[in-house]
This record gives C-alpha cells, structure tokens and sequence, in this order.
C-alpha cells in the first residue's frame, strides 16, 4: 500500500510538470513572446532537477525496503535462534529424566 502511495505521488507530480510545461508554452505562444528559448530552457531545467529528485526519491525507497527485509531477516532468525534454543533445554530436561529412570531401573533390577 505504501509503496503504491509513493509511485502514485510520481506519477501526480510528473503530471504535474507537464501541464505546467504545455501551459508555459501554450502562454508564451498565445501572448507572441519571443523568448522561446529561455522558457524551454528553464522549462528543461526543471524536468532535469525534478528527474534527478525521482531518481532520489526511488532509490531511498528501494534503499528503505532492504533494509526493512535485513531487519525481517535477522529478526527471524533470532526467533529461530530462541526455539533453537528452547528445543534443547526441552532435550536437556528429557535426558536427565531418562538418566533418572535408567537409575531407578538399575536399582530394581539388583
């Protein structure tokens, strides 16, 4: 969901960048202006900052969600450290009641 969010934020903004774009030159044509150049110009400034700032923006992302799956990952395997480690005090507990029982066995039997 989250990441949805994100990608739906660029594909806004970047909308957003082009309407203003077409309306810079729709303006500029509709008012004879003849400094074309500096408004494409600046208006490829613009997508050029904007595009490095997407750029950014994903890569702190993709950045964010590994290490989200390294924290998942090595929280994981403390809980299977933590059964890992239950599991022998379990076996520990057995043996001791299985040495017992061999005693007791070995008291009967004399």
């Amino acid at each position: 969901m989250k990441q949805d969010r994100w990608k739906l934020y660029l594909k806004v903004s970047w909308g957003a960048v082009i309407a203003l774009l077409a309306f810079s030159l729709l303006v500029g044509w509709m008012g004879g202006s003849d400094s074309w150049n500096s408004m494409l110009a600046g208006s490829v400034w613009i997508i050029i900052n904007f595009g490095i700032l997407t750029l950014l923006i994903i890569i702190a992302v993709r950045i964010k969600e590994w290490i989200e799956g390294q924290v998942a990952n090595v929280a994981e395997q403390k809980g299977a450290g933590a059964e890992l480690q239950m599991l022998r005090q379990s076996v520990e507990r057995i043996e001791a009641k299985v040495d017992r029982i061999e005693k007791v066995l070995d008291g009967i039997s004399e």
